[in-house]
């Protein structure tokens, strides 16, 4: 069966910020809105797949590699929002992942790895460390619409296009690269091309550096590249996602009372919990219809 993976934390994150809604009495109802509302726009388009959210759990694994790792990020809890999503997702036709000291997009790795020959799968997010994943006729990142920039499939040839490398080898381009948005610093003014370059040549930091005197570059690029070993080695153990771990499984059952408690409870109108479990039920007839070609929602 193919599937489609998501990852539920960034997802509630885009949602609550894409949408300022509360209820009456102020309970912020825009994270559970977005979330739902954009499940329900993709499985319009997705009819015939599987819909998997990974989840963080406790996620401090990567934090103890780097203390610095994510330390933009503005700390504030939507503990119980997703509480209520996940009680909302068992209620549809919907499996949930998750692993203790974790971060989604590892579990992702690791269902990936566990089922990419049995369909497949799409990943819909913007996370970059996700392209490691891609497999011609097996997986495919699907990085949503943002801004002024349209939703794009990306394949193992995009990957090379866009990054002059191959999806398998992305990490230790990453590590070189480095990542603003998780506050993980890159060798600095390197050029990508050079980047590119060393890793399609060496495939892994190990053997770059080992490599590294043989290299033609200028004096400068080579003295910044020893100077940040270091930082590239904690980047690559980071950027590496494990395809391993022995995550928990939650497989929903249509509940339509139990979608109804959490739809009324954020006093969300504008969905149908009837239709919505119907949509995700395997043993509807949602599936034979033929899907819509409108209807694209992205938060990202």
């Amino acid at each position: 069966m193919n599937k489609i993976l998501i990852d539920g934390h960034h997802l509630a994150h885009k949602s609550f910020h894409a949408y300022n809604l509360s209820t009456a009495d102020g309970l912020p109802s825009g994270c559970v809105y977005g979330f739902l509302v954009t499940l329900r726009a993709l499985k319009k388009r997705f009819r015939d797949f599987h819909f998997v959210v990974s989840w963080d759990n406790d996620a401090k694994r990567k934090k103890k590699i780097y203390a610095d790792y994510k330390s933009n990020r503005n700390h504030f809890s939507l503990d119980d929002p997703i509480i209520d999503l996940k009680k909302a997702l068992s209620s549809l036709n919907i499996t949930q992942i998750e692993m203790v000291d974790e971060e989604a997009d590892d579990v992702i790795a690791s269902y990936v790895e566990k089922n990419k020959k049995d369909g497949l799968i799409y990943v819909y997010s913007s996370d970059k460390d996700l392209f490691q994943l891609i497999e011609d006729g097996k997986v495919i990142v699907i990085k949503p619409k943002t801004g002024g920039y349209p939703e794009k499939f990306f394949d193992e040839e995009a990957v090379l296009d866009r990054y002059g490398v191959t999806a398998g080898i992305f990490p230790c381009f990453q590590a070189f690269r480095g990542d603003s948005i998780d506050t993980i610093p890159g060798v600095p003014y390197l050029p990508s091309k050079l980047i590119s370059s060393l890793t399609s040549k060496y495939r892994e930091p190990t053997n770059i550096y080992s490599n590294l005197s043989s290299e033609e570059m200028t004096d400068n690029q080579r003295n910044k590249i020893i100077a940040h070993e270091e930082q590239v080695y904690i980047n690559y153990e980071i950027m590496r996602l494990k395809r391993d771990l022995d995550y928990s499984v939650v497989e929903g059952e249509n509940d339509v009372g139990v979608l109804n408690e959490i739809v009324n409870k954020y006093e969300i109108e504008s969905i149908s919990t009837e239709g919505l479990v119907s949509m995700f039920d395997k043993e509807s007839g949602f599936l034979q219809k033929q899907a819509p070609a409108v209807e694209n929602i992205s938060l990202f």
